[in-house]
Order: structure tokens, then sequence, then C-alpha cells
């Protein structure tokens, strides 16, 4: 099959992928209704009612998550369009990220590929977009994904102050970019940049001191309390460890129950809490080793190139979904601007693991919480394909290879002929 009928094909194939989704979100969308009142009852309390958050009332977001959810709160209000209108104002929103998101990794793609890589990293991102939509539209993790693409950029661009802005940004709506800031500091640090280490440091400190004192003086010492609702979850049933229980259970191994909290089903076992002790402490050890092989990775090149960072940065990102007790299904959004940038089988193993996540979720959630073995086998198997992600994101380096890979990016459709 040469590249072009491949490409077309694939085309097809999102097209007709798209009916799916189309028929899926409008047959299954009360699975997003209670994000999305969440989402609404927040930002109607600040706007309308002038409750100051984590003090009035609670919030099991970070601060910054706000900022995603007053703008459409603004225009249902101006247009008394009521939740539905919050609704529809947030899509359009996410729909907006989506778009300069891709426009950015396009940029990001210009300053080290030709032309004609620039349009393939391009066409890859819209049809990884387009397959996450049904997801993408209704969760505010579409701003994180954005923040995280501009920090690559201003990386490139030589603005580490905006760099360390953004990414800052980024972990006080959500905390899990804090993962991105070694690999950044290797990056200068390699680079003998030490001048832009010190400036991106100062732009991470300076945006987060200021966010956590002006909240401390607005919501007072409650503001840490999201924390707290983060360390009480237990281990979700869509996590990698989550789906291994499950199966095990289908198969005769342990006894579990599922309990609906924190707006999640978590699983009841009498191994839960020593494994959310393995997996905190499991977390710390391979994230350390990771940043181990990143540095080696960084060191035995004389230059840490863009792609090398975009590599570390899907690296470090896999890594914590994978040893994750949570996983739930927007987490896929955060990968989805870096995603384009990686090896054409990780590429293809997450396009296969979103369609699963999008089967199970909003597909027919409800057969995964009855634990149908169908959907417990399509779990695993997608959480089987993030670990392969990860497994070939390490394989990239040139550490672990035991020779020097060519950095100058393949062609994808060429090399759907022999994707390993």
């Amino acid at each position: 099959m040469n590249s072009a009928l491949f490409r077309k094909t694939i085309l097809v194939f999102v097209g007709l992928f798209v009916c799916f989704e189309v028929v899926v979100t409008l047959r299954n969308f009360s699975v997003h209704l209670g994000d999305l009142q969440v989402y609404y009852d927040l930002s109607q309390n600040i706007i309308v009612y002038g409750l100051v958050p984590y003090h009035d009332f609670k919030l099991e977001y970070p601060p910054l998550a706000i900022l995603t959810m007053l703008f459409p709160q603004l225009l249902c209000q101006i247009g008394e369009t009521g939740f539905y209108g919050f609704i529809v104002f947030f899509a359009l929103q996410n729909i907006v990220l989506g778009f300069y998101t891709g426009r950015v990794a396009c940029k990001i793609a210009n300053t080290f590929l030709e032309a004609p890589k620039v349009q393939e990293i391009h066409l890859i991102y819209w049809i990884l977009w387009v397959i996450s939509l049904p997801i993408f539209l209704f969760r505010y993790d579409a701003f994180v994904a954005f923040s995280t693409i501009l920090v690559i950029y201003y990386v490139v661009k030589q603005s580490p102050v905006a760099s360390g802005v953004w990414l800052a940004v980024g972990i006080l709506a959500k905390l899990y970019p804090v993962i991105f800031v070694a690999p950044i500091v290797f990056y200068y640090f390699v680079n003998k940049q030490y001048r832009f280490l010190a400036l991106f440091l100062g732009g991470v400190s300076v945006i987060s001191v200021l966010t956590i004192v002006g909240m401390y003086f607005w919501a007072g010492e409650d503001v840490g309390s999201f924390l707290k609702y983060h360390q009480l979850r237990g281990i979700q049933l869509e996590s990698l460890v989550g789906g291994w229980l499950v199966l095990w259970n289908k198969i005769g191994g342990t006894p579990l129950q599922t309990i609906a909290n924190f707006g999640a089903i978590h699983l009841v076992t009498p191994l839960t809490i020593s494994l959310l002790k393995v997996l905190s402490w499991g977390f710390a050890i391979a994230y350390l080793l990771v940043l181990g092989i990143i540095y080696a990775f960084f060191q035995k090149q004389n230059r840490v190139s863009t792609e090398m960072l975009l590599i570390a940065f899907g690296v470090v990102l896999l890594l914590f979904l994978v040893s994750n007790k949570v996983f739930s299904p927007q987490y896929l959004i955060w990968f989805l601007p870096i995603v384009p940038f990686l090896r054409p089988t990780i590429i293809y193993c997450f396009g296969v693991a979103f369609i699963l996540t999008i089967a199970i979720y909003p597909g027919s959630y409800h057969r995964m919480v009855e634990m149908k073995l169908l959907w417990v086998v399509m779990l695993n198997v997608r959480n089987g394909l993030i670990f392969v992600m990860l497994m070939f994101g390490l394989y990239s380096m040139p550490f672990l290879n035991r020779f020097d890979i060519n950095l100058k990016r393949k062609n994808i459709w060429e090399s759907s002929k022999r994707i390993l």
C-alpha cells in the first residue's frame, strides 16, 4: 500500500469514526453532565453569588482551574442561557484551545523540520484531535494541554521566562505538569544555558508564589484542601492497576467491590491499601530512574535538540499515566500535543488507545462499571498500549538503543509498511 493510498484509508476511517462519535456522544451525553455541572456550579458561585472558592464552598481542583470555567459562565449570564448554554460555550472554548494548540505545535515543528514533515505533524494532530472530541470538548484538560505546548514553544523560542510562567499556570491548573520541570532543567543545563535556566525557574517560582499567596489572602488556609482530596482517592477502575485487579477478579482472583466517590468509580479490595503504598513509592522511584535515563540521553548528545526534549516530555508523561492510581479518560488529552512528534509506533498506539477509551467512555461506561468481560479486556488492552508507548518512548533514546538514532523524522506514511 503506497503512502497516498494509506493516507486516504486513514482519513476515510476517521470520517467513519466521527459518525460513530456523534452517535455515541448524543446517546450517552449524560455521562458528561456530572463534571459539567460541577464546572457550572463552581463558576456560578463565584460570578453570580460572589462566593470564595475553598472557603465558602469545597473545590476539588487547583486554583487556576477556575479560569477555564469563568468565561463560559460569563457568556452564559450575559445570554441568560442556563446550564445547557454553559455547555455550548465551554465546548466552543475548548474548540478554540484545540485549534491554537495545533497551531503552536506546527510552529514548533517549523523550527526543526522541513515543510512536508510539518504538514505531516499538522495532519496527525488534527486526526487525533478529531478522534478525541467526545472527551476533549467537555473537560478543562484542553486548557492544560494548550499550556503544555506553550511551555515547549517558549523553550524553543528562547523565552525561558514565558516558558516558566506557562508551566506554573499548568501546574496550578492540574498539578501534573510539575513532572516537566526536571526535563527542562536538564535541557538548559546540558546546553549550558545557565542564565536561561535561572530565568525559567524564576518564571515558575514567581507565578506559583503570587498565585498561592493571592489565593491564601482570598480564601484563607483552606486553599490547599484540594490536595487532601487527591490524597484520599483510592484505585480508580480505569487505572493500569485497576484494570489488572478487575481482570484478576474475572478469572477467579481477589474479590473486589466498586464504590462511587470523588466523581469516579474506585475499587475496594483486600490489597487496596498495600497497592496504594506501592504505587506511591513505585512512581517516585521509577520517575527518578527515568530522569536519570533522560539526563544520560541528553548528556550523550553534545546539544539537546527540540525533538529530544519532546521525547523526554512524552516519556515522563507516559510514566505518570501508567503508574498513577487514577487514570480518567481525559488524561489522554494531556498527551495530544506531544504525540505527533514521536515515533510512528507510538502514534498508532495512541490512536488505538483513544478509540478504545471512547468505546468505553462515553461509549458504554455502564458496562465497564458492571465489569463485563469484553469491556474489561478493552480496558486492559488500552492500558497495555499506554505501557507499550512508554517502552517505545524509552527505546527512542540512544542511551538505551546502543546506537544513535537519526533524529530526522521519518515519514509516518512510509513507515506504515513497517510499523515496528
